[in-house]
């Protein structure tokens, strides 16, 4: 026996459309309308690709792109949203295997123009723990054959009864079921559906937990509390300031290097110009002492009184005070006055 025929045959046996996921077998809806379909499968194709295909028999069937899925990994519950529908026909929820043929389940999707045969006012419902949901269900005169089961569970045959933990309490009308569940607990969050003998509806109930007054209001998505939108702030305003101060702080730096250069330069011209400056300083004591000198010798020059008669024996000249400066530039350190 060859790998072709022994892959042939692992695959027979895991060609099963009930085998490991399940849905409704017949959903009925207006033209235009949007539904929602769940799709139940095993938890080992948590992480599974899965896609919606169309057609008669699933063999012939083709992928549809004209629907949008969410995959719940934890409740293992698939869901295909289908928008605007036009077209009734066979769908098959599908979940790819590698290596071997895809596994399926499929369901009817019934098109009317005017009101579907089965259906609800929504297939989405909230609730509170300890509190209560009321789902009404329409129909056609199936008066008592409407039955309120579990998704993937039991269901509800007779007028009350207890379902996931909730008491359930149904109240059957000519055009219409009314189903009461209360007690409700987290746990009774899910799928559920109203069913007649071939049609399903399915409604998905969320079961929230109950507010108390010391419970803190959380803040609803898009919207922020005051001290959030603070954190915020402050989150996105830190890395300005850091900057800002890096910023400050290489600029003081800068400055303190510049001083720090001058005053080393300054030291330095200081050190080379010392002599000189003793130098002019020792020339300007020796011309002020000249001066002094000479300051002296033109007084006693002016106050004394020399007789005519006396220059013949003395010889002495007047030298008068320009000739002096005159003689005081020339830098002598002495005047000789000679007799003519």
């Amino acid at each position: 026996m060859d790998l072709n025929c022994l892959l042939f045959i692992f695959s027979f046996f895991r060609l099963s459309g009930a085998q490991g996921i399940t849905t409704v077998s017949q959903i009925s809806a207006r033209r235009g309308q949007s539904v929602i379909i769940p799709c139940l499968y095993n938890h080992t194709y948590a992480f599974s690709y899965k896609y919606l295909s169309v057609g008669d028999y699933w063999l012939s069937s083709v992928q549809t792109y004209h629907y949008k899925i969410s995959d719940d990994t934890k409740g293992h519950i698939f869901t295909v949203h289908m928008d605007d529908v036009q077209e009734p026909g066979y769908y098959w929820c599908t979940i790819h295997i590698p290596l071997a043929f895809d596994i399926y389940v499929g369901f009817f999707l019934d098109i009317t123009p005017d009101s579907p045969r089965l259906y609800v006012n929504s297939q989405i419902v909230t609730g509170s723990e300890n509190g209560s949901v009321t789902i009404t269900c329409y129909h056609q005169g199936a008066q008592y054959g409407v039955k309120w089961c579990k998704f993937g569970d039991q269901c509800i045959t007779g007028a009350s009864g207890t379902l996931a933990g909730a008491s359930v309490k149904i109240i059957h009308g000519l055009r219409n079921t009314t189903v009461r569940m209360s007690q409700l607990k987290k746990e009774n969050t899910g799928w559920y559906w109203c069913t007649t003998e071939d049609l399903q509806m399915p409604v998905h109930i969320t079961v929230h937990q109950k507010e108390s007054s010391m419970t803190p209001t959380t803040a609803e998505p898009g919207q922020f509390s005051p001290s959030t939108r603070k954190r915020t702030a402050i989150f996105f305003l830190l890395p300005v300031i850091l900057e800002i101060l890096l910023l400050t702080f290489i600029y003081l730096a800068l400055k303190l290097a510049r001083f720090c250069k001058r005053r080393f330069l300054q030291s330095v011209n200081e050190a080379e110009g010392g002599p000189y400056v003793t130098m002019h300083r020792e020339q300007s004591l020796r011309s002020n002492g000249c001066s002094a000198a000479e300051g002296v010798y033109e007084n006693m020059a002016e106050l004394s009184e020399i007789p005519a008669s006396s220059h013949k024996s003395t010889g002495l000249a007047v030298v008068k005070k320009t000739d002096s400066l005159n003689a005081s530039q020339q830098e002598p350190d002495y005047v000789n006055i000679m007799k003519t």
